[in-house]
């Protein structure tokens, strides 16, 4: 049986890539059109799939015909991280995205978004998506899922459909849950499993090149060490004393809440802002946002982009190019891979059972 195909739309960094490649889909093409994340797609996927284009102009793009499509249209007008502007001309990438599809017709197609896409504006969006996914001849289902379940070690849920011409697929299998349970369900990925290993960075480098200075401690570094020899991108920021001053403020597990009145520049307390990990949970959501991520949980330092990576479960091999921001923004932006793995598993499952149906049938 032949390897089934897939196209990524807004693929930045690879996310969706890694875990489709995972389960052994062929990988015809990546469309994207922020320069430094084609750059890293590029890099570590190859220049002759990655197309640096705009997805606005979808109509004009000639794509190959694959058995799936995958996309993440940007989700800043429909974040609590953003401003939630309902004008956001990005929004509109939805019908892009929508467009394409149906212009392509694969077997079954992946959408996915931040779960304030289900709500925001009154749930205007979600129904005029509604209203026209019942119009077309695909079954479709959508699920709130979050990473940590799938052996990402933060809590990041994402809405998702998956939407299907060869028959419904039901939500993906879990493989973690927040204690070990009958089904063989592994206990969540913790932040230590994740990037305990890691060397403490320099402040103010902004090479980030290091030698593994410590053994594996968990399985979990162990697999995203996998096919690499040493950890780039491990860049921390040169904190002004007024920052750090703020971060030693804030304990484990604690937030801005402890900074709104004490600071005169901090006079609202929003979900993205210095807020310190706990070692023995899975991560709050990999962000970058007014020039932070979570801070370290025992350094007074925000996380790296390397710890962000890990953080989503892009293995060490997968290497970023750009400047800092753009790494942290590609990391950040991303789908976690082993996330993208659970689903492209699911869509795999769907789509070998109707080819055997199709060989009976003959």
């Amino acid at each position: 049986m032949t390897a089934p195909t897939f196209i990524d739309l807004f693929a930045g960094a690879g996310g969706w890539t890694l875990g489709f490649e995972a389960v052994g889909f062929k990988h015809l093409g990546m469309y994207d059109h922020n320069e430094s994340a084609c750059r890293t797609a590029s890099r570590n996927f190859g220049a002759d799939i990655v197309h640096s284009v705009d997805l606005f102009e979808q109509s004009t793009i000639v794509f190959p015909d694959a058995d799936v499509v995958v996309g993440s249209p940007p989700c800043q007008g429909f974040s609590n991280e953003g401003k939630k502007d309902a004008n956001d001309p990005r929004n509109s990438l939805v019908w892009s995205f929508l467009d394409t599809v149906e212009r392509l017709q694969p077997a079954m197609w992946i959408f996915e978004n931040v779960p304030g896409f289900a709500r925001s504006y009154r749930g205007r969006w979600f129904k005029a998506v509604s209203e026209r996914l019942h119009a077309t001849s695909y079954q479709w289902s959508h699920f709130i899922l979050d990473a940590a379940d799938y052996g990402v070690p933060q809590n990041r849920k994402r809405f998702i459909i998956i939407a299907s011409r060869v028959g419904k697929t039901s939500r993906p299998q879990t493989t973690h849950a927040a204690a070990p349970d009958l089904f063989e369900a592994r206990q969540h990925t913790t932040l230590f499993d994740a990037i305990s290993d890691l060397p403490s960075p320099t402040p103010g480098d902004r090479v980030g090149h290091f030698e593994y200075n410590a053994a594996p401690k968990t399985d979990y570094q162990i697999l995203m060490r996998a096919g690499s020899s040493d950890i780039r991108n491990h860049t921390a920021q040169k904190h002004s004393t007024r920052v750090l001053e703020k971060i030693r403020a804030v304990p484990v597990g604690g937030n801005m809440a402890h900074l709104v009145g004490v600071y005169a520049e901090n006079r609202v307390k929003y979900e993205g802002g210095y807020r310190r990990a706990d070692w023995g949970r899975p991560s709050w959501t990999a962000y970058w946002t007014r020039g932070m991520t979570s801070i370290h949980p025992v350094e007074d330092r925000f996380l790296t982009p390397r710890e962000c990576a890990r953080i989503q479960s892009f293995p060490d091999r997968h290497e970023f190019h750009g400047t800092t921001i753009e790494n942290y923004t590609q990391v950040c932006n991303a789908v976690p891979p082993l996330m993208a793995e659970a689903v492209a598993r699911a869509v795999k499952v769907e789509l070998d059972r109707a080819r055997r149906s199709a060989r009976r049938r003959r």
